[in-house]
């Protein structure tokens, strides 16, 4: 098994998936597998909203986009804390893409799991869920104050 940290964070990454180098600041961990085909994005944002509003503005926005369809809104419990997971499909012009998201905040953290994958593969609720359970928060990456934030040099 092989983890990822990168001092705030620490999750189990899966087998047979490929690091791809993030491309923005808030990405820790982009993984691809082009055998399914699947990625997987982990963030860690900078927040001041909870999950309800947080949700309120993302069903607002999929609901806006002609291109995007919202299968399911809802808030689960994972490992005794409460995540908001969003399914959304979409069409790339060839096949029709399934994207599972899982939010969860903390301390002013809020921390995105992204499953991107074709919409025909089975179910993987199993393999979502033990990624997801694996992440352990050593300290909050970003510390919100005075209208902004900044990383948390702990």
């Amino acid at each position: 098994m092989t983890m990822f940290t990168n001092g705030f964070s620490t999750l189990q990454m899966p087998k047979d998936f490929d690091q791809i180098r993030p491309k923005d600041e808030f990405t820790e961990l982009y993984l691809v597998n082009t055998k399914i085909p699947m990625s997987i994005k982990f963030m860690t944002t900078p927040t001041l909203s909870g999950l309800p509003e947080i949700m309120d503005g993302i069903e607002k926005n999929l609901k806006g986009n002609d291109r995007i369809d919202l299968i399911t809104s809802d808030f689960i419990l994972i490992n005794d804390n409460l995540y908001y997971m969003v399914v959304s499909s979409f069409s790339d012009g060839e096949n029709q893409i399934r994207r599972n998201e899982f939010l969860y905040v903390e301390d002013d953290n809020l921390y995105v799991f992204e499953f991107t994958y074709p919409y025909a593969d089975r179910e993987l609720d199993d393999f979502y869920l033990n990624i997801i359970r694996s992440l352990k928060i050593s300290v909050p990456k970003y510390i919100v104050e005075d209208g902004g934030y900044r990383i948390n040099h702990q």
